[in-house]
């Protein structure tokens, strides 16, 4: 009886990780789309400013030090408000649901954990990460190849603007799951759409001269995405 006891228990743990990462990995997909999608205009600009200003499709997509769309703004950490507010409705969500179903609090702490780390991993440490020209990373022997595939798909995703204006390719950050399953995976880079950029500047107020990536003609800032 000990043993199945903790064998249930093993399981229960590893079942409430498993459905952490998943929820997370759903919640940080959809919230991603919706700060592209303009449903929430004051939410969207914040968000925009760290693709259009800082890391545009026109603009080098790494450097030695990360540029923080956050400085002078409301957030916790690199967070801004446009992630953390949604990601509190998404957590107060996911208790009440477990509340209402009986889950064991041990249990539900462990979700609750999870839905807290690993987006906080993803989308602040390991995103930023990806904004750096030397990372640890993509250098590291069975992590590399994993890690520069995701950072070229992320690359992609600061590239690929629509004849709207909005940014419709690759929202997840380590792992792509939910862009295959909802059609928004994209892997090889389009031609920059000038005036799609051009509307995204003006629907959010914000102005940067839209010059060509230096060294583009060189080879230089194609270099820069795809290694």
């Amino acid at each position: 009886m000990f043993w199945f006891c903790a064998a249930l228990s093993a399981a229960g743990v590893l079942e409430s990780a498993i459905c952490s990462f998943l929820v997370a990995e759903f919640a940080g997909y959809w919230l991603h789309r919706l700060l592209h999608s303009d449903r929430l205009p004051f939410l969207s600009r914040s968000h925009m400013i760290h693709h259009l200003l800082l890391y545009g499709p026109l603009q080098p997509m790494r450097a030695q030090d990360y540029k923080d769309a956050t400085r002078g703004r409301v957030s916790l950490g690199n967070i801004g408000l446009e992630w953390i507010a949604p990601s509190t409705v998404v957590l107060i969500f996911c208790w009440g649901t477990m509340f209402l179903l009986h889950v064991p609090p041990i249990y539900q702490s462990i979700v609750l954990a999870g839905l807290v780390v690993w987006p906080f991993f993803t989308f602040s440490l390991l995103h930023d990460a990806m904004h750096l020209s030397d990372f640890w990373m993509a250098r590291m022997p069975l992590l590399n190849r994993w890690f520069r595939r995701a950072r070229r798909l992320h690359d992609i995703h600061h590239h690929s603007v629509n004849n709207a204006g909005h940014m419709n390719a690759n929202f997840g950050i380590a792992f792509f799951l939910f862009d295959r399953m909802f059609r928004t995976l994209a892997t090889g880079h389009r031609p920059v759409n000038r005036k799609g950029l051009a509307i995204a500047l003006q629907r959010y107020r914000l102005t940067t001269p839209l010059l060509p990536l230096v060294g583009e003609n060189s080879g230089e800032g194609r270099r820069q995405f795809n290694d």
